[in-house]
């Protein structure tokens, strides 16, 4: 093969730098998980903080923190190795952006359930996680030929 046939590999950096952006913002959730577990409730809305079920809930949350967290490092680590057409990278992308799916569909039904859910701000974090870790999915199990 010549040189000019030689194929350069680029993934999508829009993609790449989103799912970092994502990872972070996961990394932020979990940071503010474990401060409401911690008893500083920064983003929980006041039903949670002034209800009899308050210790619980909050002790729900300090442990999801810690699947925030990882989901958060996961992405950040996949949205770098897909920078460098790392087959790997694209395995952890794939598998991340179905959990964050997962995640956002599940805490949007519990919020959705209570009243007034769409005043709290934490919520447009899920619902921007859900389309983009949709959308993500489908861009990268179409284009899974540029990381091989």
């Amino acid at each position: 093969m010549s040189e000019e046939e030689t194929e350069v590999k680029d993934s999508n950096e829009l993609l790449n730098i989103i799912l970092i952006l994502l990872g972070l913002f996961y990394i932020f959730l979990a940071v503010l998980d474990f401060l409401a577990w911690a008893g500083i409730p920064l983003a929980l809305p006041a039903w949670v903080t002034a209800s009899d079920a308050s210790q619980e809930i909050q002790g729900l949350l300090g442990s999801q923190g810690l699947v925030t967290i990882a989901l958060g490092v996961f992405a950040v680590v996949a949205g770098i190795g897909m920078f460098k057409e790392e087959e790997w990278a694209l395995g952890i992308a794939l598998v991340v952006l179905v959990i964050i799916v997962i995640n956002s569909v599940s805490e949007l039904l519990g919020f959705i359930t209570t009243s007034e859910w769409w005043l709290n701000w934490i919520n447009y974090i899920s619902i921007g996680a859900l389309v983009i870790g949709v959308l993500g999915f489908l861009w990268l199990v179409f284009t899974t030929e540029r990381y091989k």
